[in-house]
């Protein structure tokens, strides 16, 4: 029960970081040499706070998935030992 609030928190916060985010205002001219993509860092420049967040926050989310998938895996293991009795089929009535 707490994984799945814990992922619930955590794909909200992820949609509101990227909400936040501005955008790159890369066009195409930029990607082929033009503009800022001289600069060090490439054309969209260093990673702000809050884009670095967003990278922790979507690793936490993945880690988190894939621990509850593996912990759901190892509670469902079901061992069936049910004898099913055959019946009979039934006639349909004639007339």
């Amino acid at each position: 029960m707490i994984f799945q609030v814990l992922i619930i928190i955590l794909a909200v916060l992820i949609v509101a970081s990227i909400m936040l985010q501005q955008g790159k205002g890369s066009d195409l001219g930029s990607a082929f040499g033009g503009g800022s993509s001289d600069s060090i860092f490439g054309p969209l420049g260093p990673g702000n706070f809050l884009s670095k967040a967003t990278w922790g926050m979507v690793a936490a989310f993945f880690i988190l998935c894939l621990t509850y998938a593996y912990l759901s895996k190892q509670e469902l293991t079901l061992t069936v030992q049910e004898v099913v009795e055959e019946q009979p089929a039934e006639e349909p009535p004639t007339e």
